[in-house]
């Protein structure tokens, strides 16, 4: 069967694609298990494509309110998502960010409503998107070496190289300091542009340390982040959510917070969910501020910033 221009033979895909069966465990013809990569490592590409297929209003072929209820959303999910430019995209993103949402399941899902025909057509799409979330994750453990870290301080070694982390080090002769480090994953970007627009705004006025934003390129990881949160930030806010665990600085940046605050006394490390998803056992002493609580928001943001202005 041909494919549109992204592939020529639908022979490229690997069966259990094609037929919208759960990738076979213990492969050995190197195609990736889909059913253990997150729904999230799906790009722009392939979410496109989904809407392509779904979100018109068809009477012949099931479309994403039949995709919507499989994947165990309500009414009033679906009234909301009719609002949008596209609802299935808006679907996909939420279900992107539930624990347990995987490439492989949401074929399954596909399968289920009877639209095979996305799969066909662009399955070798999903595998791709799959295969560069693995090398991506690959990368990260290579690249992040994570040292040990435990109550006692001085493990992590500082020099010279710590006054010249971020972008305004130097100014004045002095190193920039923050009232928080933010620890997030870069798929909860939409989310800290939010905590960043209420927090450093002039209702707040707080300083954040934002990674992406503050952090000079070329600087060790694992101490820049030790500096930064040892001496440099008064707290360390922890972004959760379902991607947050998959990445190894974060779990690094986690336990060196919580040696800096033995029994919890100082209150140094705030968790905030995101998006569902569990807490870290090694944070389950703390209690959490939960975004996801729509009831809840009038206070949220207050919440936070008495939280990060505590005295020490």
């Amino acid at each position: 069967m041909a494919y549109s221009s992204l592939t020529s033979d639908a022979s490229t895909v690997p069966a259990h694609v094609r037929y919208g069966e759960p990738s076979p465990q213990g492969s050995t013809d190197g195609e990736p298990d889909l059913q253990a990569v997150p729904a999230s490592a799906l790009g722009v590409s392939v979410r496109d494509k989904i809407a392509w297929y779904l979100d018109p209003e068809s009477g012949l072929a099931k479309n994403w309110e039949h995709l919507a209820e499989k994947l165990g959303y309500e009414f009033l999910d679906l009234q909301n998502w009719k609002r949008r430019n596209s609802p299935t995209k808006a679907m996909l993103e939420s279900w992107s960010m539930k624990k347990g949402s995987t490439v492989g399941g949401l074929l399954d899902k596909l399968t289920m409503i009877e639209r095979d025909d996305i799969i066909t057509d662009h399955g070798q799409l999903f595998v791709e998107d799959a295969k560069k979330w693995i090398e991506k994750r690959k990368e990260e453990k290579t690249r992040v070496q994570v040292p040990e870290v435990s109550s006692v301080s001085g493990l992590i070694t500082f020099s010279d190289e710590a006054q010249g982390l971020t972008l305004r080090d130097g100014i004045d002769g002095q190193v920039e300091k923050f009232d928080a480090y933010v620890c997030y994953c870069h798929e909860d970007m939409p989310f800290i542009k939010e905590m960043m627009r209420v927090l450093e705004g002039d209702e707040y006025n707080l300083k954040l340390f934002i990674n992406e934003r503050d952090l000079l390129p070329g600087v060790c990881s694992t101490t820049a982040m030790a500096e930064l949160i040892r001496n440099r930030c008064r707290r360390m806010v922890v972004v959760l959510s379902p991607s947050f665990h998959e990445h190894e600085l974060n779990n690094f940046c986690i336990k060196f917070g919580i040696s800096l605050q033995p029994g919890g006394q100082s209150k140094r490390v705030v968790p905030i969910f995101a998006t569902p998803c569990s807490m870290p056992p090694i944070m389950h002493h703390l209690t959490a501020l939960d975004y996801t609580r729509i009831e809840l928001r009038h206070w949220f943001w207050p919440r936070l910033h008495k939280a990060i202005t505590l005295p020490l």
